[in-house]
């Protein structure tokens, strides 16, 4: 038959893990085209030109491998490196192809490079300087441990799916290589579909390890007709051996054979020493990989066909018959027989079931998420989820916000099939971009093909840098892992321990919460305002919605395409949420208790229109009291005798005036601080301190114009005392109280897009409680009685270096533990009993649940599965070894055991037991916060201050929080007996089955947690004994995983007041400058 060269084949895969990309346009591929002949290159970056496809993933070489087609026998191959091309020509590689196929190994003038971390195909890896052959169903791998070692943590390949061969004469195409053909029409061509046939797959070659979950049936067909030739052969062990027997005569297992559930499947010989074929069922579905276990090899062996082989292949056509569906899209898939074709998609519907079927809110509860290679139906009470699962159906989701600490954005669009046109936001962790004060640096659209996927990066303050100089840096993470999916009747919020990564989402034990909110009839922007939330007699009222928008406009600030988030969140109803949210803010917070009284403004009209506080500064305020400006004293002798004319609120601060400045062309926004006569009602008469800060005037002036806000500041006499008579360089604190404008009920109808991104300032600027101040404004309401609590454990993936006797003693007293000899004690101080530093030391109160080093190192993958995923620091565990708070981190349930936990879970439980009858209750806490005081937060005091006013010292001595993660978590509260609730009845604390053994089991004398050291200790013994195994001196390359770093805080327990930043003082001159010529010029 004439044979035709053929000009182009069309190559159907899917992607596993990071996907393969296109390296001239950028976009990934589950479908591309290569010429005949011509070998193209798979590494890891395109910038050079000399890569055709490209995988964006560290443990890719630059130059990892080539594949070639051969129009000769109509196979496609794949070479382990790179061989280099002669002066630009393909002829010599392409004949250098052909001598490889034979056998020949000698280069002659050219020259080439091995990959570092190898190619795999069905788990076996391609020796150096061989051509291997990949067919349909073939899973091709770049890296996947040493032989024998299991290492699926973070797979990168893909499956080949179809193989489509083009050319101008469909009707003569070579068919010499005994594949099977069959032909569909795609509109404007007819395309022939090549499948292997059965005397194809008994290559030892080849191998025979279908991959997990993806291409089950294909690789199902190959094999069940692999398992037919057996049967017919005349030595059928002999055929098992050879396709699990190497080139180099090593045995090549699939490389999670070890660590899957498996079942025996007998094989009768003749009283000789088989012993079983092992088949690993993987999720149930199907086989991944087929091993023969030998003790005398013997090729006179003969199989009994009635058993063995023969029951294995009527197991495996039963088991599929019974899970395949026929597709609605109808596409050319191998045909379970091998002869059929143009038929329909054959696939397993376990995945669409679980899609289809509705899941269970957790309420007051989580899910754990769904592991592969763990059959579900072998557990018992903790529910599981995928991530596919949580966005189904994608196709109603109108928008998604998601914020991460890692991600994996390519891997999240595929996994969860998302459209295009898709409006995804990612806030995400990028230390220099997060760490800028370049507003263009907030935001980036990573992908072409994805033009409305946005990357955020949100800004770390620089007080918490080290020196306060942003340039320096300091400690920060930005570490929530939050899903917002926006529908038209719901929206959607998802709180996890997950990272945006495949990896976390289907090899290691994570939680996830979620809860679908109901859509209002009409918006209520007063949601938003967490003052607006009063107290009830069961506690504090639900302030779902403004914690929730008050953390994600923390997050896009200085983004305004992003800052509409905020109103979509007035469209829906949380008030029956089933937890409260936790969130932390880095930044040095001011502890602000409620206190809407009348004494808490200086009109009691306030207590209803308050919405809420922010904390700003006068800026320019001692440029009028200059000795240039007032060379009598006069304004400043007239500035002390209205403040001390002024009446103090309960907080010891003076009321001020805010006035706006419209006709300053420095700022058309600026605001005027002015100290009123306090004899003067109309407020005409007043001495003008300074400014606002433009950062601040920005949203406050459109706000305020328009009638939506109003706006009153307060400041402490003592301060601006001091900086107006130059004794003091300090920053002048001023609290701006926000209060209900008179067209805020019309906001709906007048917001314009700059309003909305003044709004979002604002949400994000209020003042609220964060960290462990957060928890214990939730938590601090309950009596909670200490004599019956039976448990307090937090387990955590890192422990921070500043998880010292005083962090744990603030984490426990926000928790609501008491001193017990005070816990009765009826005094009105709120401090009173609190649970100190003494009281930790003598009694320590907190369980802290870790894995030891020999369970890391016994897991299913060893130590790799966990480097980069825990963090404990070699001296915190210097300070604990003798303290008995240590506990071992036992996965719950069993088969999650050998499996790495990236949870961040804490609970305090109390048993009452009255007459026969017991109840429990407490609270559990789950989210991203590890157990750190850059997590939760670190109580630090104000240095002392030269205050000729002792009257306010005790009001004004108050702590502030210095935070320096961005961490958002969920809190169920079970109240005590006695304490009535009104949400989510029925729910129960004993409900909550926690991921881990309870009670775990303490620290023995002899172990030792997975700290940093003892992991670099582990991972140099790994890789010593790897290289022994396998006889190379190379191993994989570093994949990057979360590791929240945190330094030593010691020292760190004051803070010092701020100064004006020179921009400050610039601005402040240049508004003072143009008000005093404007004044001028209105006085001539």
């Amino acid at each position: 038959m004439k044979r035709r060269q053929c000009e182009k084949v069309v190559i159907r895969i899917h992607n596993i893990g990071t996907p393969l990309i296109s390296g001239s346009s950028g976009l990934p591929l589950e479908l591309f085209h290569i010429q005949s002949d011509r070998p193209y290159t798979i590494g890891r970056s395109s910038s050079d030109g000399f890569c055709d496809f490209v995988i964006d993933h560290s443990s890719i070489s630059r130059k990892h491998c080539q594949i070639l087609f051969d129009s000769q026998s109509h196979k496609l191959y794949i070479f382990d490196g790179v061989i280099h091309l002669p002066s630009g020509s393909f002829s010599q590689v392409y004949d250098e192809f052909r001598r490889r196929l034979v056998g020949v190994e000698d280069l002659g003038n050219l020259k080439f490079r091995a990959s570092l971390n190898g190619v795999y195909v069905n788990r076996v890896r391609v020796r150096k300087s061989k051509v291997q052959e990949v067919s349909i169903g073939d899973e091709v791998l770049f890296f996947c441990g040493k032989e024998g070692l299991c290492c699926k943590d973070g797979r990168v390949g893909f499956v080949v799916q179809e193989i489509v061969f083009e050319g101008r004469d469909a009707s003569i195409v070579s068919v010499s290589s005994g594949h099977s053909r069959g032909t569909f029409s795609s509109g404007k061509r007819s395309k022939r579909v090549f499948a292997p046939m059965e005397n194809e797959i008994n290559s030892p070659v080849s191998g025979f390890y279908p991959p997990k979950a993806v291409g089950v049936v294909e690789r199902v067909n190959s094999l069940v007709s692999y398992c037919r030739h057996i049967l017919k052969s005349d030595d059928p062990l002999s055929c098992l051996r050879l396709s699990i027997i190497s080139h180099s005569g090593k045995e090549c297992l699939s490389c999670c054979t070890s660590k899957m559930f498996r079942s025996k499947v007998g094989i009768v010989a003749d009283d000789r020493g088989v012993k079983s074929a092992e088949i690993n069922h993987d999720m149930g579905h199907g086989l991944s990989g087929l091993r023969l276990s030998i003790e005398r090899p013997n090729s006179n062996l003969h199989v009994d066909r009635r058993l063995g082989v023969s029951d294995l292949i009527s197991e495996i056509e039963n088991e599929f018959a019974a899970c395949t569906f026929i597709s609605d899209k109808t596409r050319t898939m191998v045909p379970f027989d091998g002869e059929k074709v143009n038929t329909p998609d054959i696939t397993c519907i376990n995945k669409e079931k679980s899609y289809q079927s509705s899941l269970q809110a957790p309420g007051k509860n989580f899910y754990l998420n769904r592991l592969q290679y763990i059959e579900q139906s072998s557990t018992g009470c903790q529910r599981v989820v995928s991530l596919p699962e949580l966005l189904h159906p994608v196709e109603s989701i109108q928008q998604i916000f998601l914020a991460t600490f890692t991600s994996d954005i390519l891997w999240f669009l595929t996994c969860c099939d998302t459209p295009r046109h898709l409006p995804v936001t990612i806030a995400c962790h990028n230390a220099e971009r997060c760490w800028s004060s370049n507003p263009d640096a907030r935001t980036a659209v990573p992908l072409p093909n994805y033009p409305n996927v946005t990357m955020v990066y949100p800004p770390f303050p620089e007080e918490i840098a080290f020196g306060k100089d942003r340039t320096n840096r300091g400690i920060a993470c930005h570490h929530p892992k939050l899903f917002i999916l926006q529908r038209k009747d719901s929206i959607r919020v998802i709180i996890t321990s997950a990272n945006l990564v495949a990896r976390q989402w289907n090899d290691v034990t994570n939680t996830v919460w979620w809860q679908d909110f109901p859509r209002r009839a009409d918006p209520d922007l007063l949601s938003l305002f967490g003052h607006c939330q009063r107290e009830t007699n069961h506690g504090l009222k639900p302030d779902f919605c403004a914690q929730l928008a008050g953390f994600a406009a923390s997050l896009l600030t200085d983004v305004p395409s992003q800052a509409h988030w905020i109103l979509e969140f007035t469209k829906y109803n949380f008030e029956h949420s089933a937890g409260h949210l936790v969130a932390s803010v880095p930044g040095i917070h001011s502890y602000k208790p409620s206190y809407l009284t009348e004494s808490g403004c200086s009109n009691t009209i306030f207590s209803e229109e308050f919405l809420g506080s922010v904390e700003a500064s006068v800026v320019g305020l001692s440029y009028l009291f200059r000795s240039a400006n007032d060379s009598t004293g006069a304004q400043l002798k007239r500035l002390a005798s209205y403040i001390r004319r002024t009446r103090e609120n309960s907080l010891g601060m003076l009321e001020l005036v805010l006035r706006r400045n419209t006709n300053v062309p420095a700022d058309p926004n600026a605001v005027r601080v002015l100290v009123p006569n306090p004899d003067d009602d109309s407020r005409d008469d007043f001495v003008q301190l300074g400014f606002l800060p433009r950062s601040i005037a920005k949203w406050v002036s459109p706000l305020w114009d328009i009638g939506f806000f109003k706006f009153v500041g307060y400041v402490y006499r003592d301060e601006v005392l001091g900086a107006a008579s130059c004794r003091s360089n300090e920053k002048v604190q001023l609290v701006l109280h926000v209060l209900q404008g008179v067209s805020i009920s019309d906001m709906s109808k007048l917001i314009q897009p700059y309003h909305v991104v003044a709004l979002c300032s604002l949400i994000a600027s209020l003042q609220r409680c964060t960290g462990i101040w957060r928890l214990q404004e939730v938590l601090g309401r309950y009596k909670w009685p200490e004599s019956q609590e039976s448990d307090f454990v937090y387990s955590a993936s890192s422990i921070g270096g500043s998880a010292t006797t005083g962090f744990q003693a603030d984490f426990s007293s926000a928790a609501g533990k008491k001193a017990l000899q005070h816990f009765d004690s009826q005094e009105s101080d709120p401090e009173w009993g609190c649970w100190s530093n003494r009281e930790e030391r003598e009694a320590p109160s907190i369980k802290i649940i870790f894995p030891t080093i020999e369970r890391v190192k016994n897991g299913h993958h060893g130590v790799l599965s966990s480097r980069r995923l825990l963090c404990f620091s070699e001296k915190t565990w210097q300070k604990w070894r003798h303290s008995n708070v240590l506990h071992d981190a036992v996965p719950n349930p069993q088969d999650r055991v050998g499996h790495p936990m990236h949870i961040k879970v804490a609970r305090r439980l109390f048993t009452s037991t009255r007459g026969s009858r017991s109840s429990s209750f407490g609270w559990v806490y789950s989210g991203s916060h590890n157990f750190s005081a850059a997590a939760w937060g670190q109580t630090i005091s104000r240095s002392s201050r030269n205050n000729q006013d002792q009257s306010n010292n005790a009001i004004r001595a108050v702590k502030k929080l210095r935070v320096c993660n961005y961490e958002l978590g969920i809190v169920f509260v079970f109240p005590p007996p006695h304490e009535e609730t009104d949400s989510c009845e029925g729910s129960k604390i004993d409900d909550i089955v926690l991921p881990f053994v309870v009670p775990a089991p303490k620290y023995g004398w002899s172990d030792k947690p997975a700290t940093g050291l003892a992991m670099r200790e582990a991972f140099a013994e790994f890789r010593e004994g790897s290289t022994s195994f396998c006889g190379e001196s190379e191993v994989e390359e570093e994949v990057e995983e979360e590791e929240e770093e945190e330094a030593d805080a010691e020292g760190r327990g004051e803070f010092v007041a701020e100064e004006e930043k020179q921009e400050e003082e610039a601005y402040a001159e240049a508004l003072w400058s143009q008000v005093e010529s404007s004044s001028s010029s209105l006085s001539s």
